[in-house]
């Protein structure tokens, strides 16, 4: 596991090669084996590879861009109303999903939908995600297009930590 922690990047270049049917599901089943608060799981996954669709996601927010060079993207989708925890549930779900890509030699990258309402309204429209439900986030996948060094002990800020009280 901490292989797949220190391996993982934020990717926003790709390659035109296809993301494996295994490799997909086995990012998907890592996503159902999130943990969730009340055991409420309160979210759905929208798969996206539909090159339309991807093409509009990309231009969505001034940080989506490399949406587009993916060849599959997963909408996390949270149902509000279910839970009052479906952020943190969501942000574990997405967690799992980029560090399985991660593991199966993918590159992923987070793309913030919650928080911007005009995005949120759009990729709701997009995906035909219920009124209800709010997009979390979306998460483009794919071959890396350049090889990205893996976090070491040099990145940490020791300090942060704080032993028995702050």
């Amino acid at each position: 596991m901490i292989e797949a922690i220190k391996k993982r990047r934020a990717i926003r270049q790709f390659l035109a090669e296809k993301v494996s049917d295994e490799k997909l599901n086995e990012i998907i089943s890592a996503a159902m084996y999130a943990p969730s608060a009340n055991a409420l799981y309160p979210w759905d996954l929208v798969i996206i590879k539909d090159e339309k669709t991807i093409e509009k996601l990309s231009k969505l927010t001034p940080w989506s861009a490399h949406i587009k060079e993916a060849l599959v993207t997963i909408a996390v989708v949270g149902h509000e109303k279910e839970s009052s925890d479906w952020v943190e549930d969501c942000s574990i779900v997405a967690e799992h999903i980029w560090l399985e890509a991660t593991n199966q030699g993918l590159g992923a990258c987070w793309v913030q939908i919650r928080g911007n309402e005009n995005a949120q309204k759009e990729v709701k429209e997009l995906l035909k995600v219920p009124t209800e439900n709010r997009v979390l986030c979306l998460l483009p996948i794919g071959v890396s297009a350049k090889d990205e060094s893996e976090h070491n002990e040099e990145d940490f800020d020791r300090s942060k930590v704080k032993q028995e009280s702050y």
